[in-house]
């Protein structure tokens, strides 16, 4: 039997012992090692989203191969060849997209925007068989031929593996914010670029790194928890902004531009998910600048903007949702790079036992640590 934490209503949290499934020749089961707990997972707690309960919550994971079908051997991402005791991360978004909405028809290389996508973790129901379609479970099943598997390199460990998922995101922020050319020159993100991140959980802290990684110049984090702050100096930010001492919007303002020469930031990325961080983050963006909104993932309410500010700035507002497949790749590779330069492993600082998934929950919403984990059996 396999324990696994399901959700069984909102709020309603349950552990349930569900039989270990059959290997099917495009199957893998994979001994789950750390599966992140996210604020996704939260919002499918408090009943923020519509899903199809029960469910096994958790998109973010890294495990090991316990059984593999011979078709499923040949089904890594990048054509790598795919083994028993091989660990590997997958992209929790099924490969097989509606095909039916205007996003498939018409914009088939955003994937993410396909409405009737299907994502383990997320809305996809632990009732049929084979059950472990989430990764809060000391095992994770998946038809292979449906998702985008990737085998991690040797050099990353499951504590940095676990963080692709989130990774993904905030790198793929970052990258909304490009705009080589001569007809942008000066604009966008680039070597030696300002970058201001607002908020330092997770979201946040690994757009620090990946900035860091990618070239940035002057790294700027803004949030008011010690232990957070001290984080983004450990990502690679060069400068870090207390809220507790800066209390207000314009005062943060200012202190951005003085740390800019005066202009604000070349990128500004928003990852509190808080609306009155969407109105700051357009005054801390430079005039040419690019805003990137990346927080808010569901709808927490509205915010009063002056609309004269945009225009006269002449500034970009992007919106990220979510990634390209493609990007586990690029991030695993950029985890590879900066295993010496950057302590990702860090980021982890809480883990708890599938059983134990209601304190990890509760511990989350009192703000302690900074990302939190499960680990398999």
């Amino acid at each position: 039997m396999v324990k696994a934490a399901i959700l069984e209503d909102v709020r309603k949290l349950k552990i349930v012992d569900y039989p270990e499934p059959k290997v099917e020749d495009n199957g893998i089961l994979l001994k789950m090692e750390l599966c992140g707990v996210c604020g996704t997972d939260m919002h499918l707690y408090e009943g923020n989203m519509k899903i199809p309960f029960p469910v096994i919550p958790g998109h973010e994971w890294v495990g090991i191969i316990e059984e593999i079908g011979e078709k499923a051997k040949g089904y890594e991402s990048r054509g790598l060849p795919l083994d028993v005791g091989d660990r590997i991360t997958v992209v929790p978004g099924t490969n097989r997209y509606c095909g039916e909405c205007y996003f498939c028809k018409f914009m088939p290389h955003k994937p993410s925007l396909c409405t009737g996508r299907k994502v383990m973790g997320v809305n996809l129901s632990s009732t049929e068989e084979p059950h472990l379609l989430g990764g809060w479970a000391e095992k994770i099943y998946m038809n292979a031929e449906k998702y985008w598997v990737f085998k991690v390199p040797e050099e990353v460990p499951p504590e940095v593996a676990v963080l692709s998922e989130p990774m993904a995101v905030s790198s793929r922020a970052l990258e909304r914010a490009y705009a080589p050319g001569i007809p942008t020159v000066g604009e966008g993100f680039g070597v030696g670029q300002s970058v201001v991140v607002q908020g330092a959980g997770a979201i946040g802290l690994l757009a620090v790194a990946t900035a860091k990684i990618a070239g940035a110049g002057n790294i700027i984090s803004i949030d008011m928890v010690d232990e957070r702050l001290k984080m983004a100096e450990e990502m690679g930010a060069d400068n870090v902004i207390d809220m507790r001492q800066y209390k207000t919007a314009e005062e943060r303002v200012a202190e951005v531009k003085k740390l800019t020469n005066g202009l604000g930031g070349d990128v500004v990325i928003e990852a509190v998910g808080v609306p009155a961080a969407f109105a700051e983050g357009i005054e801390l963006t430079r005039r040419g600048g690019k805003f990137v909104e990346v927080g808010h993932y569901t709808n927490p309410g509205t915010v009063a903007v002056n609309p004269h500010t945009i225009c006269n700035k002449d500034m970009d507002i992007l919106g990220s949702w979510t990634y390209s497949p493609t990007q586990f790749g690029t991030v695993l590779e950029l985890m590879r790079l900066a295993q010496d330069r950057i302590p990702l492993d860090k980021v982890v600082t809480h883990k708890f036992k599938v059983e134990d998934a209601q304190k990890s929950i509760d511990t989350l919403k009192a703000r302690e640590g900074i990302k939190h984990a499960l680990v398999g059996g």
